[in-house]
């Protein structure tokens, strides 16, 4: 089990990094990570540069996973594993303070499930 944030922080990257290929990488600092898809989009009548996906970010007391496909998507997401649900704050904040195989496991699906919802949706 990981309790150190950096630790965290670098599973999570490692998680998200997998997505980079397809996606592009805004910040990739000791603190945060995070990716926003290539292809641009409309929303709110206004052409942007690009949706957001994911990002990590070291926080005080934990490490925040974004995630905006759960924003987005929230009624695909309504059956997530309860270790994974309780560290659900807010709508699409995670905040992860202990990292094991398991939760590591089921943000890695969470991450599958959102990238394929946006790619099935053209945005990725």
């Amino acid at each position: 089990m990981i309790t150190d944030k950096p630790e965290i922080l670098a599973s999570l990257k490692k998680l998200l990094s997998k997505y980079s290929k397809f996606m592009k990488v805004t910040k990739d600092t000791e603190k945060v990570y995070e990716l926003y898809c290539k292809k641009k989009v409309t929303m709110f009548n206004k052409e942007i540069d690009g949706l957001y996906f994911a990002s990590a970010v070291i926080q005080g007391g934990f490490v925040g996973l974004y995630f905006f496909p759960i924003y987005t998507n929230p009624k695909n997401f309504s059956e997530l594993p309860a270790e994974l649900r309780k560290c659900l704050k807010g709508k699409s904040c995670f905040h992860i303070k202990k990292l094991d195989k398991e939760l590591e496991l089921q943000i890695k699906d969470m991450l599958k499930q959102g990238y394929d919802l946006y790619k099935k949706g053209g945005i990725a």
